[in-house]
């Protein structure tokens, strides 16, 4: 899956794609989206590769691509050689149309959304408790908040880490 920028933001393997998208994005209840991993708002895209050996293909495809919603524990680069060509994906799925993602990709809108996904989460955490996994997404959604932010304020990343009295001068 590819964020609006059209950078690997999650993969996963599925013997039934389309359920598993259905899960994902219309159902909403599957465990990366419950728990707040994979905020559906900010997938433009889905590449699918089909493939009989599944388990070492996956492995491919996060090494390559390193999704940031996939943590270092999850990505392993298989033994041998993988006959998949990851430039050439058997299908793509766009998820929005192009006016959609103009509005999505737009830094306030993703800044409003990005705040409302991380209030979610928390909700999430306090309720339900969390893993190390779910501390990891929870901060890694907090740094693409804070770049959207940034965006939006038009300010460098680093710049938007000094203090208001900074910027007011």
């Amino acid at each position: 899956m590819f964020d609006l920028d059209g950078k690997p933001a999650y993969a996963g393997q599925t013997s039934n794609l389309r359920n598993r998208l259905r899960q994902h994005f219309i159902r909403q209840d599957s465990s990366v989206v419950s728990y707040g991993r994979l905020d559906i708002w900010d997938i433009a895209y889905v590449d699918w590769w089909e493939t009989t050996d599944t388990d070492r293909a996956e492995r491919k495809v996060l090494s390559t691509h390193t999704p940031y919603l996939n943590f270092d524990a999850e990505i392993a680069a298989p033994q041998g050689s993988v006959a998949l060509d990851l430039d050439r994906p058997d299908g793509t799925l766009e998820l929005v149309s192009d006016e959609e993602r103009v509005f999505r990709a737009d830094p306030y809108n993703r800044s409003k959304q990005k705040l409302e996904h991380l209030l979610r989460m928390v909700d999430t955490i306090k309720l339900a408790g969390h893993s190390e996994a779910t501390k990891k997404t929870l901060y890694v959604h907090q740094r693409i908040f804070h770049e959207n932010v940034s965006e939006f304020l038009e300010v460098d990343p680093e710049e938007s880490s000094s203090t208001l009295s900074d910027w007011t001068e």
